[in-house]
Protein backbone atom coordinates (compact mmCIF):
# COMPACT_ATOMS: atom_id res chain seq x y z
CA UNK A 1 0.00 0.00 0.00
CA UNK A 2 0.83 3.35 -0.73
CA UNK A 3 0.19 6.66 0.26
CA UNK A 4 0.40 9.74 -1.15
CA UNK A 5 -0.29 12.83 0.99
CA UNK A 6 -0.06 16.51 0.34
CA UNK A 7 -2.11 19.98 0.70
CA UNK A 8 -5.46 20.37 -1.62
CA UNK A 9 -3.95 21.80 -4.76
CA UNK A 10 -0.78 20.18 -5.09
CA UNK A 11 -1.85 17.77 -7.99
CA UNK A 12 -2.76 14.37 -6.19
CA UNK A 13 -5.51 13.87 -8.43
CA UNK A 14 -3.23 14.41 -11.55
CA UNK A 15 -0.87 12.37 -10.67
CA UNK A 16 -3.67 9.15 -9.81
CA UNK A 17 -5.16 10.48 -13.53
CA UNK A 18 -1.76 9.90 -15.42
CA UNK A 19 -1.13 6.56 -13.17
CA UNK A 20 -5.09 5.90 -14.54
CA UNK A 21 -3.89 6.56 -18.30
CA UNK A 22 -0.34 4.78 -18.27
CA UNK A 23 0.11 2.15 -20.40
CA UNK A 24 3.22 0.95 -18.84
CA UNK A 25 1.92 -0.15 -15.15
CA UNK A 26 3.51 -3.55 -14.72
CA UNK A 27 -0.20 -5.03 -13.73
CA UNK A 28 -2.71 -7.38 -15.28
CA UNK A 29 -5.58 -4.78 -14.20
CA UNK A 30 -6.15 -1.94 -12.49
CA UNK A 31 -9.30 -0.01 -11.27
CA UNK A 32 -9.57 3.42 -9.70
CA UNK A 33 -12.44 5.58 -7.47
CA UNK A 34 -12.59 9.15 -7.39
CA UNK A 35 -14.27 10.81 -4.59
CA UNK A 36 -16.30 13.35 -4.91
CA UNK A 37 -16.96 16.64 -3.04
CA UNK A 38 -19.82 15.34 -0.74
CA UNK A 39 -18.59 11.68 -1.85
CA UNK A 40 -20.14 8.70 -2.20
CA UNK A 41 -19.32 5.33 0.18
CA UNK A 42 -20.08 2.76 -2.89
CA UNK A 43 -16.38 2.86 -3.76
CA UNK A 44 -16.02 -1.06 -2.88
CA UNK A 45 -19.01 -1.88 -5.27
CA UNK A 46 -17.72 0.49 -8.18
CA UNK A 47 -13.89 -0.83 -8.08
CA UNK A 48 -15.34 -4.07 -8.10
CA UNK A 49 -17.85 -3.32 -10.81
CA UNK A 50 -14.62 -2.22 -13.31
CA UNK A 51 -12.43 -5.42 -12.52
CA UNK A 52 -15.94 -7.03 -13.42
CA UNK A 53 -15.90 -5.26 -16.56
CA UNK A 54 -12.34 -5.96 -17.37
CA UNK A 55 -12.33 -10.12 -16.16
CA UNK A 56 -14.71 -12.58 -17.13
CA UNK A 57 -13.50 -14.71 -14.16
CA UNK A 58 -13.76 -12.16 -11.98
CA UNK A 59 -17.02 -11.04 -13.55
CA UNK A 60 -18.79 -14.21 -12.63
CA UNK A 61 -17.10 -14.54 -9.38
CA UNK A 62 -18.87 -11.46 -8.14
CA UNK A 63 -22.42 -11.69 -10.42
CA UNK A 64 -22.59 -15.20 -7.99
CA UNK A 65 -21.92 -13.17 -5.04
CA UNK A 66 -24.98 -10.40 -5.81
CA UNK A 67 -27.38 -13.15 -7.48
CA UNK A 68 -26.62 -15.36 -3.84
CA UNK A 69 -27.18 -12.23 -2.17
CA UNK A 70 -29.09 -9.24 -3.57
CA UNK A 71 -28.74 -7.02 -0.90
CA UNK A 72 -25.18 -7.43 -0.85
CA UNK A 73 -24.29 -3.79 -3.03
CA UNK A 74 -26.77 -2.28 -0.07
CA UNK A 75 -24.42 -3.88 2.66
CA UNK A 76 -22.27 -2.42 5.04
CA UNK A 77 -18.56 -1.32 3.85
CA UNK A 78 -16.65 -4.44 5.88
CA UNK A 79 -19.50 -7.64 3.73
CA UNK A 80 -18.82 -5.49 0.48
CA UNK A 81 -15.31 -5.63 1.24
CA UNK A 82 -15.24 -9.35 2.21
CA UNK A 83 -17.60 -10.03 -0.89
CA UNK A 84 -16.13 -8.40 -3.77
CA UNK A 85 -12.56 -7.94 -2.53
CA UNK A 86 -11.04 -10.55 -0.50
CA UNK A 87 -13.01 -13.38 -2.13
CA UNK A 88 -12.62 -12.79 -5.36
CA UNK A 89 -8.82 -11.88 -5.04
CA UNK A 90 -7.45 -13.92 -2.10
CA UNK A 91 -9.66 -17.10 -1.88
CA UNK A 92 -10.29 -17.53 -5.86
CA UNK A 93 -6.86 -19.22 -7.05
CA UNK A 94 -7.38 -18.01 -10.53
CA UNK A 95 -7.62 -14.23 -9.50
CA UNK A 96 -4.94 -14.65 -6.97
CA UNK A 97 -2.68 -16.02 -9.57
CA UNK A 98 -3.64 -13.46 -12.19
CA UNK A 99 -0.57 -11.45 -11.50
CA UNK A 100 -0.83 -7.74 -9.49
CA UNK A 101 -3.70 -5.94 -9.51
CA UNK A 102 -3.75 -2.05 -8.43
CA UNK A 103 -6.60 -0.29 -7.26
CA UNK A 104 -6.42 3.68 -6.95
CA UNK A 105 -8.60 5.68 -4.41
CA UNK A 106 -7.96 9.41 -4.86
CA UNK A 107 -9.05 12.27 -2.78
CA UNK A 108 -10.24 9.80 0.00
CA UNK A 109 -10.73 12.88 3.13
CA UNK A 110 -13.61 13.70 0.44
CA UNK A 111 -15.30 10.40 0.91
CA UNK A 112 -18.38 10.65 3.38
CA UNK A 113 -17.31 11.40 6.74
CA UNK A 114 -14.20 10.62 8.82
CA UNK A 115 -15.58 7.51 10.51
CA UNK A 116 -16.13 5.95 6.78
CA UNK A 117 -12.61 6.90 5.70
CA UNK A 118 -10.99 4.98 8.75
CA UNK A 119 -13.00 2.25 8.09
CA UNK A 120 -12.21 1.99 4.68
CA UNK A 121 -8.37 2.25 5.56
CA UNK A 122 -8.91 -0.36 8.76
CA UNK A 123 -9.91 -2.90 5.88
CA UNK A 124 -7.12 -2.23 3.34
CA UNK A 125 -4.93 -2.36 5.90
CA UNK A 126 -6.49 -5.92 7.64
CA UNK A 127 -5.93 -7.17 4.12
CA UNK A 128 -2.31 -5.51 3.59
CA UNK A 129 -1.35 -7.39 7.53
CA UNK A 130 -3.22 -10.88 6.95
CA UNK A 131 -2.14 -11.47 3.24
CA UNK A 132 0.79 -10.00 2.54
CA UNK A 133 1.35 -12.63 -0.61
CA UNK A 134 -1.92 -10.37 -1.79
CA UNK A 135 -1.72 -9.71 -5.32
CA UNK A 136 -3.59 -6.39 -4.63
CA UNK A 137 -1.67 -3.30 -4.69
CA UNK A 138 -3.39 -0.05 -3.09
CA UNK A 139 -2.54 3.33 -4.19
CA UNK A 140 -4.56 5.68 -1.70
CA UNK A 141 -4.08 9.72 -2.04
CA UNK A 142 -5.74 12.00 0.68
CA UNK A 143 -4.58 15.72 2.23
CA UNK A 144 -2.96 15.25 5.45
CA UNK A 145 -6.01 15.24 7.66
CA UNK A 146 -5.21 14.78 11.51
CA UNK A 147 -7.63 11.77 11.45
CA UNK A 148 -5.85 9.70 8.26
CA UNK A 149 -2.13 10.85 9.48
CA UNK A 150 -3.06 9.11 12.57
CA UNK A 151 -3.83 6.29 11.78
CA UNK A 152 -0.81 5.40 9.34
CA UNK A 153 1.39 6.12 12.33
CA UNK A 154 0.01 3.25 14.43
CA UNK A 155 2.84 0.44 14.70
CA UNK A 156 0.73 -2.53 13.23
CA UNK A 157 -0.03 -0.29 10.10
CA UNK A 158 4.07 0.91 9.14
CA UNK A 159 4.98 -1.90 8.28
CA UNK A 160 2.48 -2.27 4.85
CA UNK A 161 2.67 0.74 3.38
CA UNK A 162 5.01 3.61 1.94
CA UNK A 163 4.44 7.28 2.17
CA UNK A 164 5.04 9.75 -0.66
CA UNK A 165 4.76 13.08 0.19
CA UNK A 166 3.64 15.72 -2.15
CA UNK A 167 5.16 19.29 -1.03
CA UNK A 168 4.05 22.52 -3.01
CA UNK A 169 7.06 24.25 -3.00
CA UNK A 170 9.47 21.54 -3.77
CA UNK A 171 11.99 21.74 -6.53
CA UNK A 172 10.01 18.88 -8.62
CA UNK A 173 6.79 20.57 -8.05
CA UNK A 174 7.76 23.75 -9.23
CA UNK A 175 9.15 22.41 -12.40
CA UNK A 176 6.59 20.45 -13.09
CA UNK A 177 4.24 23.36 -12.84
CA UNK A 178 6.27 25.50 -15.25
CA UNK A 179 6.62 22.82 -17.41
CA UNK A 180 3.00 22.42 -17.56
CA UNK A 181 2.42 26.17 -17.60
CA UNK A 182 4.71 26.73 -21.13
CA UNK A 183 3.02 23.31 -22.92
CA UNK A 184 -0.35 24.74 -22.10
CA UNK A 185 0.23 28.35 -23.21
CA UNK A 186 1.80 27.32 -26.44
CA UNK A 187 -1.28 24.90 -26.97
CA UNK A 188 -3.96 28.20 -26.35
CA UNK A 189 -1.44 30.51 -28.27
CA UNK A 190 -1.75 26.96 -31.50
CA UNK A 191 -5.82 26.94 -30.99
CA UNK A 192 -6.18 31.03 -31.33
CA UNK A 193 -5.60 33.77 -34.16
CA UNK A 194 -5.85 36.46 -32.15
CA UNK A 195 -2.28 35.92 -30.32
CA UNK A 196 0.81 37.41 -31.77
CA UNK A 197 2.84 34.67 -32.49
CA UNK A 198 5.66 36.24 -29.77
CA UNK A 199 2.65 35.36 -26.77
CA UNK A 200 3.01 35.30 -24.20
CA UNK A 201 6.29 36.83 -22.79
CA UNK A 202 8.77 35.04 -21.37
CA UNK A 203 8.46 37.52 -18.24
CA UNK A 204 4.85 36.77 -17.95
CA UNK A 205 5.64 33.32 -18.16
CA UNK A 206 8.17 33.78 -15.31
CA UNK A 207 5.68 35.27 -13.25
CA UNK A 208 2.98 32.66 -13.66
CA UNK A 209 5.04 30.47 -12.58
CA UNK A 210 6.69 32.09 -9.56
CA UNK A 211 3.11 32.89 -8.31
CA UNK A 212 2.09 29.10 -8.93
CA UNK A 213 5.22 27.50 -6.97
CA UNK A 214 4.28 24.30 -7.25
CA UNK A 215 0.72 24.45 -6.56
CA UNK A 216 -0.90 22.67 -9.56
CA UNK A 217 -4.17 23.96 -8.53
CA UNK A 218 -3.58 27.38 -8.95
CA UNK A 219 -1.20 26.51 -12.63
CA UNK A 220 -4.64 24.48 -13.83
CA UNK A 221 -7.01 27.70 -12.97
CA UNK A 222 -4.98 30.12 -14.73
CA UNK A 223 -4.66 27.49 -17.85
CA UNK A 224 -8.54 27.25 -18.19
CA UNK A 225 -8.92 31.46 -17.57
CA UNK A 226 -6.94 32.26 -20.02
CA UNK A 227 -8.18 29.52 -22.52
CA UNK A 228 -11.94 29.89 -21.53
CA UNK A 229 -13.16 31.81 -25.22
CA UNK A 230 -16.65 32.47 -22.89
CA UNK A 231 -14.69 35.14 -21.16
CA UNK A 232 -12.47 36.97 -23.72
CA UNK A 233 -9.28 36.44 -25.47
CA UNK A 234 -6.18 34.83 -24.31
CA UNK A 235 -4.30 37.80 -24.16
CA UNK A 236 -6.72 39.48 -22.02
CA UNK A 237 -7.26 36.75 -20.02
CA UNK A 238 -3.57 36.35 -18.81
CA UNK A 239 -3.29 40.70 -18.56
CA UNK A 240 -6.22 39.57 -15.82
CA UNK A 241 -4.35 37.14 -14.02
CA UNK A 242 -0.64 39.12 -14.06
CA UNK A 243 -2.68 41.90 -13.09
CA UNK A 244 -4.42 40.14 -9.64
CA UNK A 245 -0.76 38.89 -8.99
CA UNK A 246 0.37 42.76 -9.26
CA UNK A 247 -2.55 43.54 -7.06
CA UNK A 248 -1.99 41.17 -4.18
CA UNK A 249 1.46 41.81 -2.82
CA UNK A 250 2.80 38.87 -0.94
CA UNK A 251 5.28 40.34 2.15
CA UNK A 252 2.95 39.55 5.18
CA UNK A 253 2.41 36.14 3.58
CA UNK A 254 4.62 33.08 4.36
CA UNK A 255 6.18 32.10 1.24
CA UNK A 256 4.66 28.48 1.76
CA UNK A 257 1.36 29.90 1.96
CA UNK A 258 1.44 32.68 -1.56
CA UNK A 259 0.40 30.43 -3.89
CA UNK A 260 -3.07 29.49 -2.02
CA UNK A 261 -3.87 33.14 -1.07
CA UNK A 262 -2.74 34.28 -4.91
CA UNK A 263 -5.33 31.09 -5.82
CA UNK A 264 -8.01 32.85 -3.87
CA UNK A 265 -7.36 36.14 -4.87
CA UNK A 266 -7.94 34.31 -9.15
CA UNK A 267 -11.07 32.95 -7.80
CA UNK A 268 -12.37 35.92 -6.65
CA UNK A 269 -11.53 37.53 -10.41
CA UNK A 270 -13.15 34.89 -11.97
CA UNK A 271 -16.48 35.22 -10.15
CA UNK A 272 -16.38 38.95 -10.78
CA UNK A 273 -17.04 38.38 -14.07
CA UNK A 274 -20.12 37.19 -13.86
CA UNK A 275 -22.92 39.26 -14.82
CA UNK A 276 -24.92 40.75 -11.73
CA UNK A 277 -28.03 39.96 -13.09
CA UNK A 278 -27.32 35.95 -12.74
CA UNK A 279 -25.40 36.61 -9.43
CA UNK A 280 -27.53 35.47 -7.32
CA UNK A 281 -28.27 32.12 -9.14
CA UNK A 282 -24.34 31.30 -9.89
CA UNK A 283 -24.21 32.11 -6.16
CA UNK A 284 -26.60 29.27 -5.41
CA UNK A 285 -25.56 26.72 -7.85
CA UNK A 286 -22.09 27.34 -5.88
CA UNK A 287 -23.27 26.83 -2.63
CA UNK A 288 -25.56 23.96 -3.71
CA UNK A 289 -21.87 22.34 -4.35
CA UNK A 290 -20.69 22.32 -0.94
CA UNK A 291 -23.94 20.80 1.12
CA UNK A 292 -24.72 17.24 1.35
CA UNK A 293 -28.60 17.26 1.75
CA UNK A 294 -29.52 14.25 3.91
CA UNK A 295 -27.29 12.41 2.46
CA UNK A 296 -28.52 12.31 -0.97
CA UNK A 297 -26.36 12.84 -3.82
CA UNK A 298 -27.88 15.34 -6.96
CA UNK A 299 -26.38 13.83 -9.39
CA UNK A 300 -27.34 15.17 -12.43
CA UNK A 301 -27.69 18.95 -13.48
CA UNK A 302 -31.49 18.52 -13.91
CA UNK A 303 -31.85 17.61 -10.66
CA UNK A 304 -29.90 20.37 -8.80
CA UNK A 305 -31.72 22.71 -11.14
CA UNK A 306 -35.26 21.51 -10.06
CA UNK A 307 -34.19 21.77 -6.29
CA UNK A 308 -32.98 25.39 -6.82
CA UNK A 309 -36.02 26.16 -8.60
CA UNK A 310 -34.30 27.26 -12.19
CA UNK A 311 -34.62 26.53 -15.69
CA UNK A 312 -31.72 24.86 -17.25
CA UNK A 313 -31.44 28.46 -19.37
CA UNK A 314 -31.24 30.40 -15.78
CA UNK A 315 -28.67 28.27 -14.66
CA UNK A 316 -26.54 27.52 -17.63
CA UNK A 317 -25.98 31.49 -18.05
CA UNK A 318 -25.45 31.51 -13.99
CA UNK A 319 -22.66 29.59 -14.81
CA UNK A 320 -21.25 30.40 -18.32
CA UNK A 321 -18.30 32.58 -16.99
CA UNK A 322 -17.22 30.19 -14.80
CA UNK A 323 -16.14 27.15 -17.31
CA UNK A 324 -12.39 27.95 -15.58
CA UNK A 325 -13.55 26.38 -12.62
CA UNK A 326 -16.51 24.50 -13.32
CA UNK A 327 -16.81 20.86 -14.94
CA UNK A 328 -19.95 21.96 -16.86
CA UNK A 329 -22.08 19.21 -18.78
CA UNK A 330 -23.38 19.58 -22.16
CA UNK A 331 -27.00 20.22 -22.67
CA UNK A 332 -27.55 17.00 -24.13
CA UNK A 333 -25.99 14.82 -21.30
CA UNK A 334 -27.81 17.23 -18.34
CA UNK A 335 -29.83 14.34 -17.33
CA UNK A 336 -26.75 12.34 -16.34
CA UNK A 337 -24.30 14.44 -15.77
CA UNK A 338 -23.41 16.82 -12.73
CA UNK A 339 -22.24 20.00 -12.35
CA UNK A 340 -18.37 19.76 -10.49
CA UNK A 341 -15.73 21.69 -9.32
CA UNK A 342 -12.30 20.98 -11.25
CA UNK A 343 -10.07 21.59 -8.04
CA UNK A 344 -11.53 21.21 -4.36
CA UNK A 345 -9.44 24.28 -3.11
CA UNK A 346 -12.25 25.86 -5.19
CA UNK A 347 -14.94 24.66 -2.93
CA UNK A 348 -12.79 25.38 -0.13
CA UNK A 349 -12.86 29.59 -1.15
CA UNK A 350 -16.70 28.93 -2.12
CA UNK A 351 -17.59 27.74 1.18
CA UNK A 352 -16.38 30.81 2.96
CA UNK A 353 -17.06 33.43 0.51
CA UNK A 354 -19.90 32.62 -0.44
CA UNK A 355 -21.69 31.96 2.78
CA UNK A 356 -20.72 35.01 4.10
CA UNK A 357 -22.01 36.76 1.17
CA UNK A 358 -25.45 34.88 1.66
CA UNK A 359 -26.30 34.70 4.72
CA UNK A 360 -29.82 34.42 3.73
CA UNK A 361 -29.22 31.26 1.90
CA UNK A 362 -28.37 28.89 5.21
CA UNK A 363 -27.64 25.30 5.50
CA UNK A 364 -31.65 24.92 7.28
CA UNK A 365 -32.91 26.90 4.10
CA UNK A 366 -31.13 24.54 1.25
CA UNK A 367 -32.23 21.05 2.86
CA UNK A 368 -35.71 22.48 3.81
CA UNK A 369 -36.06 23.32 0.10
CA UNK A 370 -35.62 19.19 -0.85
CA UNK A 371 -38.64 18.00 -0.18
CA UNK A 372 -40.50 20.82 -2.49
CA UNK A 373 -38.74 19.67 -5.55
CA UNK A 374 -40.90 19.18 -8.50
CA UNK A 375 -39.46 17.03 -10.96
CA UNK A 376 -39.53 18.58 -14.16
CA UNK A 377 -38.61 17.21 -17.95
CA UNK A 378 -36.80 20.50 -19.81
Amino acid sequence: MRWVVGAAGVGKSAVMQSVVESRELAVSSHASFFFSINGRDDGIVTISYQFAAKSEPCRRLIEKEITRDPALLRSSMAKQFLKLIIEPFIHNPQLNSAGHVLIIIDDLDECNDSRTQLELLHLIAGLCIMYPSSPLVWLIASRPEQHITSFFSQPDVAPVYEKEEMVVDSYEARADVEWFLRDELTEIKNRSDSVDPRWPKEQDLWKLANAAGGLFAYADTVVRYIGDVDVGSPASQLSDVLNVIDNHPMTDVPQEDHPMVLLDALYARILSNVPLKVMMNTRKLLLALTFDIYGMRLDNFILVCNWLGMTPDEAYAAINHLRSVLRVPRRDKAHQESLELFHKSSMDYNSDSIQSSLPMISNTKLNNSWPNVHLKSY
